[in-house]
């Protein structure tokens, strides 16, 4: 922004500097209005049209300024609370987009997915954390919708597998022989949280996974009490 009457009283590197997009400030805009009142000519003052108008455009400023640092005080609370949330969900299994899970070498291995329509059939093949292969299975018919099967936790061989991080992959296929449309859902049982670049990760075994990205939070069974 160039304000007439003044380009003579600031130095070269100086008008250099404000000529720049995006560099003046709140701070620059009123030094350079003091300036301009500075070196006006007192016979031949600053029209008042012109000087209003100026104040206006500071006042405009002020406000913006204002309104971004209440923004950015805003999206921070924010941040906290949601990483304050994110506490509540240790001790929960939770479900988001993706095929991996983690099994804990003890209970069978509970694998989401989303069927477009009722299957016939459901095939599931189960890797390692490296890709290796495991072992394959039927979990039979599945009504459409949010279903669940069940891995034993043993290899082709009837070995078990140590707990760690695995992988699944699933086909449907109808009555007719047609395959059906099924999405995978990413699930595991949250031991802690941490807390990156203001973000907040739940951290599934080795896994970690975005608050953003939890599309399901499943409360863990109580114990049934034996009295």
């Amino acid at each position: 922004m160039t304000i007439a009457g003044i380009e003579s009283t600031i130095p070269a590197n100086a008008k250099a500097e404000t000529t720049k997009p995006n560099e003046l400030g709140r701070d620059d805009f009123l030094n350079l209005l003091v300036t301009q009142l500075q070196h006006q000519d007192p016979l031949n003052p600053m029209d008042s049209t012109d000087f209003t108008a100026q104040l206006a455009q500071f006042s405009s400023l002020e406000q913006l300024s204002n309104m971004s640092g209440q923004l950015e005080d805003m999206a921070h609370s924010q941040a906290v609370f949601a990483s304050s949330q994110a506490v509540g969900y240790i001790g929960h299994t939770v479900l988001s987009a993706g095929s991996d899970f983690t099994h804990d070498g003890e209970a069978d291995a509970s694998l989401a997915f989303d069927l477009e329509a009722s299957a016939h059939n459901v095939y599931l093949s189960i890797y390692d954390a490296t890709g290796g292969f495991v072992t394959s299975f039927e979990s039979g018919g599945k009504a459409a919708g949010r279903q669940t099967a069940f891995w034993d936790g043993e290899d082709s061989d009837g070995n078990p597998m140590p707990a760690g991080n695995y992988r699944f992959e699933a086909m449907a296929i109808s009555a007719g022989g047609e395959e059906i449309r099924i999405r995978p859902l990413s699930s595991g049982r949250v031991d802690g949280v941490a807390f990156a670049d203001g973000q907040a990760m739940l951290k599934l075994g080795q896994r970690e996974v975005a608050l953003k990205e939890v599309i399901e939070v499943i409360r863990p069974i109580s114990p049934i009490s034996e009295d």
